[in-house]
């Protein structure tokens, strides 16, 4: 009897467990994902940061092209250092746990909904920012870092 009993629980618990690793695995792309925007940020104001002000070229919308050029080119010098400190720091919430993780995921949606205008990778921006508002949805007791030890990211 109660190896029937616990049959039915240890799947429903497998279950929920594959659907987590799922999530996890999702917060480590995106984390990921925002290292590289980090890292491309720190390579494009070193390398080639003229660049940035032909970004409002690509912009869907009039208004963004405007906004970008009169609030953001100026500011380059301040907003390209915060914006890869940003995405450093989004990387890392994500890959912490509980709160932090959701507010990465909150802030991780307002950044991609802030993009979709950018230009034409905006239906992939459109896409990210509903990931992370699905994402908000969940819970993260664990840190990545603890998933892997236990083995339990599926890497």
């Amino acid at each position: 009897m109660q190896t029937e009993e616990a049959g039915p629980e240890t799947t429903a618990s497998s279950t929920k467990s594959g659907a987590d690793r799922h999530w996890d695995v999702l917060r480590v792309v995106l984390g990921v994902m925002y290292l590289l925007g980090a890292l491309t940020h720190v390579l494009l104001g070193v390398l080639a940061p003229e660049i940035y002000p032909q970004f409002a070229n690509q912009a869907l919308v009039a208004p963004y092209t405007d906004l970008w050029q009169s609030l953001v080119v100026p500011y380059l010098a301040i907003l390209q250092p915060l914006v890869t400190v940003f995405e450093v720091g989004l990387a890392v919430a994500l890959c912490w746990r509980g709160r932090a993780v959701l507010l990465g995921h909150a802030a991780g949606a307002v950044f991609q909904a802030g993009l979709v205008l950018s230009g034409p990778w905006g239906p992939i921006n459109a896409a990210l920012a509903l990931v992370h508002v699905a994402a908000l949805h969940r819970s993260y007791p664990s840190t990545v870092l603890d998933l892997v030890r236990r083995g339990e990211t599926g890497t």
